[in-house]
């Protein structure tokens, strides 16, 4: 496509299962974020540090965070779910906390993954038109586990997205799910801004309903029992569960 840019080229030539980011980077980025919020936004979330931190460093290149720091690309081992409204600074901590090998172990994380400078039309040609087409889904089935990161900001099973990727965990591929972070005090397991009434920001409502209902998975039972899990809790695709704390 001649109207695609290097950067373009470049994240279509390597494979989503190795958009990865490793630990020791995402701790270094991390630092970044604490030089350059200071005062009263000492703890910025996900969208501020994606806004002044990620985007600019990316936007010379159009290619994504991860990519930029591993220009060929590195296999990703664990798939990580959260939601953009956590503080930033603790979704890193309570990754690194769970992790004996975090500096090494190689993450796909979504802000990092994907490219977030791409014109919203160039984005959704490589998201693809179904979730199970995503980058999510195709990482998310090479990884060796998933790892749910919880925040006490919000419930962030509230976000289609973060439901729509736990049916894809539990059906689609199959993988087991550790639990880790703290929910927001007295956060509801159930009602109607959570799981199958969860919101989302873009149009893509439709089809993330429709593949959590190709998926056959209770989500709502499941969405349930990942609110109410003790950090550091596995959850097997047959729905088993145990404790397990690193």
């Amino acid at each position: 496509n001649e109207q695609e840019t290097a950067g373009e080229q470049q994240m279509r030539s390597i494979h989503p299962a190795s958009w990865g980011i490793t630990g020791e980077q995402l701790d270094a980025l991390a630092e970044e974020v604490v030089k350059k919020f200071t005062g009263g936004r000492a703890n910025p979330n996900v969208y501020q540090v994606v806004s002044e931190i990620i985007k600019p460093a990316c936007s010379e290149r159009h290619v994504s965070y991860a990519i930029l720091l591993n220009p060929i690309g590195k296999k990703c081992k664990t798939f990580v779910t959260h939601a953009w409204f956590e503080s930033f600074l603790q979704f890193v901590e309570d990754i690194k906390r769970y992790f004996a090998d975090f500096k090494t172990r190689v993450f796909w994380i979504c802000f990092a993954a994907n490219p977030q400078t791409w014109p919203a039309e160039r984005l959704q040609l490589l998201l693809g038109f179904t979730a199970m087409q995503s980058p999510f889904a195709v990482a998310m089935e090479k990884c060796e586990s998933v790892l749910v990161v919880r925040n006490t900001a919000r419930n962030m099973y509230s976000r289609l997205w973060c439901v729509t990727e736990l049916a894809l965990a539990e059906a689609y591929a199959k993988k087991p799910v550790h639990v880790v972070g703290e929910m927001p005090p007295r956060a509801a397991a159930s009602g109607d801004d959570v799981g199958l009434n969860a919101d989302c920001s873009g149009p893509e409502k439709g089809m993330l309903l429709e593949t959590i209902e190709k998926t056959n998975v209770e989500i709502d039972v499941l969405v349930a029992k990942i609110i109410q899990a003790k950090c550091g809790s596995v959850f097997r695709p047959s729905g088993g569960c145990s404790c397990v704390c690193q």
